[in-house]
């Protein structure tokens, strides 16, 4: 049972980085999506109230079960540092695990139905899995409330905030939301995307990535 009256960041990250008619992978950024994922399950862990967070540190707040074993596999981890770690530190941890907690994401959504595993072949050989939705609701919820923000001038829900932030720090708002209306809006969807602590750790983690990766292929030439 999910532990929150919602889906969980960790769900709504999945779903939302899935195109809709293939049900494959959006494009991103490398190691975009792994950064995500464990920005999503810290954001999940402290709206639980397992944990807290400044731009200095991550500290654990209550190990008790989240009683959502993706959660629970994660909070185990923090409880058991030695030492206080960063967020960034942390994410770098976590998202070394983040075909585990996809996987774990992915099946659960299958099983509620939302998602429809279907096996195809490449050139016989190769397996690959798409995941196209069956009931693609909640998708289409989640989009109507952060594009009624992004159009608008209120001030957003804190959890919008951060599922925004999360969104545009693997680059996925300009696949997800596109169009001149949204184009037109790109300084307050930057600006939203700041308000939440955690997505502006994994923007800079990913851009950090990219960075690196950048000086090693201009040092390769």
């Amino acid at each position: 049972m999910n532990p929150l009256s919602h889906y969980t960041f960790v769900e709504e990250i999945t779903l939302l980085a899935l195109d809709d008619a293939a049900g494959t992978p959006l494009a991103m950024p490398p190691l975009a999506f792994s950064y995500a994922l464990a920005g999503a399950i810290l954001c999940d862990l402290s709206e639980l109230n397992r944990i807290d967070t400044d731009p200095e540190k991550l500290v654990v707040l209550n190990s008790a079960t989240t009683c959502d074993p993706i959660l629970d596999q994660a909070l185990a981890l923090l409880a058991s540092a030695t030492q206080t770690e960063s967020v960034s530190r942390w994410l770098g941890v976590l998202s070394e695990q983040s075909r585990v907690y996809h996987r774990a994401a992915t099946d659960r959504l299958v099983a509620r139905g939302v998602l429809r595993r279907e096996e195809a072949k490449i050139l016989w050989v190769f397996g690959t899995r798409r995941y196209p939705t069956v009931d693609n609701h909640e998708r289409i919820e989640v989009r109507t409330r952060l594009s009624a923000l992004i159009l608008g001038d209120d001030l957003p829900d804190p959890r919008d905030a951060t599922l925004l932030s999360l969104l545009a720090a693997c680059q996925l708002t300009g696949h997800i939301f596109n169009g001149a209306p949204f184009a037109a809006r790109a300084e307050r969807i930057a600006t939203l995307a700041k308000m939440d602590l955690v997505g502006r750790e994994v923007a800079g983690a990913i851009e950090a990535i990219a960075r690196a990766m950048s000086a090693t292929v201009a040092i390769g030439m």
